[in-house]
């Protein structure tokens, strides 16, 4: 099906066609799931439920741990499990629905037996691969799945109730950074259709969730170790337990007076990860980070925002420094950076933001 010229009428008959009745459907987001992920499976787990009448459970396999992210999830009168705790029998077939990801991305985990049925997402990818029988609903021009997750609902006359519409609603100004950032007009009637029923103290409350003591470390780390080249800002986390940080960290960056390029490495079990961050219209962020971390990892995203990681397996010391500079220099220099004859290592040259 081609999805760009489909009406919402026909994306929701299309959904409908490829779940399969009387098996229960597991809502997969991606590992590491961010508040546009939740919510937009909290709107699918909801159609499936009332209009398909079909049950649902949401799965995933990392760890949130993101305060306003813990406290979304709380929000979330739905069923929802780590996807490691389902005692999923290893030979038989798992029906899902991936949302905020794809099969073919790899910062997805999916169950033994699993069989995609859908695919809905919003991120830009360089190919889309299709199954026979399932509904891929891919659009790179919306600025969050949660955006289009609405749409479903409205397609099928659902009204979202209190809690989710409060969700779904800080799901979109979170993915756009309060709508500043790959927002379109679409974005922005979904935005103004939730909020007008969402519950504002949810909203708030989601906000200004309570942060951790080592919220404080990692942020102490990150600004200490924090470089400055013209106008690209970046720093590195040094063995976190996830991502989310890090992304954190390259949005405060990218406020910084002047700076209109920012990234922040971090060191992963196993992975480099890095979050790239762009002010500039026309950045193409998801194609400068896929093509600096080349055949080594894997990247996706959109044109102002984008994240990867680069497979290290046990390189430590020296050995992992060496090749978290060489991501540096290659983001630096496609950021249009280009060193002068002799010129000291890039991260030398740069300006340290803390003495």
């Amino acid at each position: 099906m081609d999805e760009h010229a489909s009406t919402p009428a026909a994306r929701l008959a299309s959904l409908r066609a490829a779940i399969p009745t009387g098996r229960r459907i597991l809502i997969v987001p991606h590992d590491f799931p961010d508040p546009d992920a939740l919510a937009s499976a909290a709107a699918l787990h909801l159609l499936l439920d009332k209009q398909f009448g079909v049950q649902s459970q949401i799965a995933f396999s990392g760890e949130v741990s993101r305060a306003e992210n813990k406290e979304l999830l709380r929000r979330l009168k739905c069923r929802w499990h780590r996807l490691p705790e389902l005692r999923l029998h290893p030979s038989a077939e798992h029906d899902c629905i991936l949302v905020d990801t794809a099969p073919w991305s790899k910062n997805v985990t999916l169950p033994p037996g699993a069989r995609v049925r859908a695919v809905i997402d919003h991120h830009e990818y360089k190919t889309i691969q299709t199954a026979d029988g399932a509904h891929i609903d891919i659009r790179g021009e919306a600025g969050a799945t949660t955006t289009m997750a609405l749409e479903y609902l409205d397609a099928a006359g659902l009204e979202a109730p209190r809690w989710l519409a409060s969700v779904m609603a800080y799901a979109i100004v979170s993915e756009t950074l309060d709508l500043t950032r790959e927002v379109s007009a679409v974005d922005l009637r979904a935005y103004l259709a939730l909020v007008a029923k969402a519950d504002l103290r949810i909203i708030g409350r989601i906000r200004h969730a309570p942060l951790v003591r080592g919220y404080y470390v990692r942020l102490q780390e990150a600004l200490a170790r924090a470089r400055l080249l013209k106008d690209v800002a970046w720093t590195h986390l040094s063995a976190v337990e996830q991502p989310e940080m890090a992304a954190e960290v390259a949005d405060l960056l990218l406020r910084m007076d002047g700076v209109r390029w920012s990234f922040c490495t971090a060191e992963l079990p196993g992975r480099l990860f890095v979050s790239l961050r762009s002010s500039r219209r026309g950045a193409r962020c998801s194609r400068i980070l896929r093509a600096a971390i080349g055949r080594g990892g894997t990247a996706g995203g959109h044109d102002r925002m984008a994240a990867g990681y680069i497979d290290i397996g046990t390189a430590s010391g020296l050995e992992l420094e060496e090749r978290r500079l060489a991501l540096v220099r290659q983001l630096v220099r496609r950021m249009g950076y280009r060193p002068r004859e002799g010129a000291p290592p890039v991260e030398d040259e740069a300006e340290r933001l803390v003495v």
